[in-house]
């Protein structure tokens, strides 16, 4: 079951991840930054942009592998998700005021769910104008953190870049640095403890959607018991994950999987409460119209819709709603606090025939 919590060592290791600005290609993204003449401000060196993908290396430690996606982006906020051989997590980040600041955080974040509203808030100044050497802050946790370096050569598996350098100091002698570069957004972060020295460096930057796993349950003729089977599906920035989710369960991969929704059904939202982990789905009036199963189907079906939220979401209890009423057809009829749970009993991966 998920754990909201990560350790210490892996929140100082993994870096601040940020985007860059579209262009044709990616030698534009790289571009010589000299020939820009302008003031800076936060919006260059830490922009919020849409279906980019960010890929680092990672030396001296195995969670500075990274890649990161901004999944949600609504005026001056923006929800980034981090992707490590770890863990993967979300950061609310805002602009307001010349201040960067992350205002959310959540660790073991798998499934996709935009938090720009959320109300829990946290006061962590990533950067803040001016851009000038000398310009310090505190950080959330009490760490001084400051500009440090203006054009400080950095050099990455993707080119040397000339970047804005941020030190936060950790105490007993460690430092974080990271490394900002105009239009590109963050290129290095390197972590230092002595001789003991962890870098992320920027390989790659991609145009394109992030890509999910997805375990989707269907029952299998003739016999009707479910089987899952094992696929992506592409998310891109301030997609409708209802609409990802809908299309798998309605469109099985083979003739002899079953629909776990008849095609005229939408899925009116997905609702994880985090006081119970548990997740509420709500269908359109369709999915009971449009069944047309029998008891024993029927049962499959409200089980592989379990299994498949249950397993993306990471929780045990499902309750299904149809259009906000406790979900009643003609076998089955739930009271308003009862959920299905997920069951994975005898289920297997389909096999094609």
């Amino acid at each position: 079951m998920r754990r909201k919590n990560l350790t210490i060592l892996i929140l100082i290791i993994l870096v601040t991840i940020v985007g860059c600005k579209p262009t044709a290609g990616q030698e534009e993204i790289v571009m010589d930054m000299e020939a820009n003449d302008f003031n800076p401000t936060l919006r260059d060196y830490f922009p919020f942009m849409e279906n980019t993908i960010y890929k680092y290396e990672g030396i001296g430690n195995e969670f500075a592998e990274m890649e990161a996606y901004f999944e949600y982006i609504e005026g001056n906020k923006a929800q980034l998700k981090i992707k490590t051989p770890a863990t993967n997590f979300v950061r609310v980040l805002e602009h307001k005021e010349g201040i960067l600041k992350e205002v959310y955080f959540e660790g073991e974040f798998y499934h996709v769910e935009n938090m720009l509203g959320h109300m829990e808030e946290q006061d962590n100044i990533v950067l803040k104008e001016p851009i000038e050497v000398g310009n310090s802050w505190t950080t959330a946790n009490g760490y001084k953190r400051s500009i440090s370096g203006i054009e400080v050569e950095v050099e990455t598996p993707l080119k040397t870049f000339k970047a804005l350098e941020v030190t936060t100091e950790l105490g007993d002698g460690r430092l974080q640095k990271h490394y900002y570069a105009k239009d590109v957004g963050l290129v290095a972060s390197i972590y230092e403890d002595g001789e003991h020295v962890v870098k992320s460096l920027l390989k790659s930057i991609e145009n394109g959607s992030m890509e999910l796993n997805l375990k989707t349950f269907y029952p299998l003729l003739p016999d009707m018991e479910a089987v899952y089977v094992e696929d992506t599906i592409d998310f891109y920035t301030n997609g409708r994950i209802e609409g990802l989710l809908e299309e798998n369960l309605k469109n099985p991969p083979d003739d002899d999987l079953i629909a776990v929704i008849p095609a005229a059904t939408t899925i009116n939202y997905i609702k994880l409460d985090r006081s119970n982990w548990s997740v509420k789905v709500d269908f359109s009036q369709d999915f009971i119209r449009e069944m047309n199963a029998g008891s024993g189907l029927e049962g499959e079906i409200l089980r592989c819709i379990a299994n498949t939220l249950g397993h993306f979401y990471d929780v045990e209890r499902i309750y299904i709603t149809v259009d906000e009423k406790p979900y009643q057809s003609g076998h089955y009829a739930f009271e308003a606090d009862e959920f299905i749970r997920v069951d994975m009993e005898g289920i297997v991966e389909y096999e094609k025939k």
